[in-house]
């Protein structure tokens, strides 16, 4: 799909040489901050599909363990699930609501 132009198209290219010269330029030019010197590859997008399938999707956790391939679901849960922010938020909004607090004075 990529294949390398100093090798004629003969070899694809290293998944670090795609991310650097394609990945990282089309991540910042639909928008995605990176700051200089962070790294961002492929394996950042595995995060992202991570999030994406159990908070976004509702995917049963399990089963994105197994799309990703991880040996245990804690991997995909603790290391590369992360909370969806408006989510969050809700959640907080919700505990105050309960608690009846004024949530006009929480940011």
């Amino acid at each position: 799909m990529f294949p390398s132009l100093k090798a004629f198209g003969k070899v694809p290219l290293s998944p670090g040489v795609f991310a650097a010269d394609h990945l990282r330029a089309a991540a910042k030019k639909v928008g995605v901050h990176i700051p200089d010197g962070h790294r961002f590859g492929l394996h950042s997008l595995r995060h992202s599909l991570s999030s994406f399938l159990v908070v976004t999707a509702k995917v049963d956790p399990k089963t994105a363990q197994q799309f990703l391939r991880h040996a245990k679901v804690q991997t995909t849960l603790q290391l590369y699930t992360q909370a969806n922010g408006d989510e969050t938020r809700a959640a907080q909004g919700a505990w105050l609501k309960a608690l009846r607090a004024p949530t006009e004075k929480v940011q």
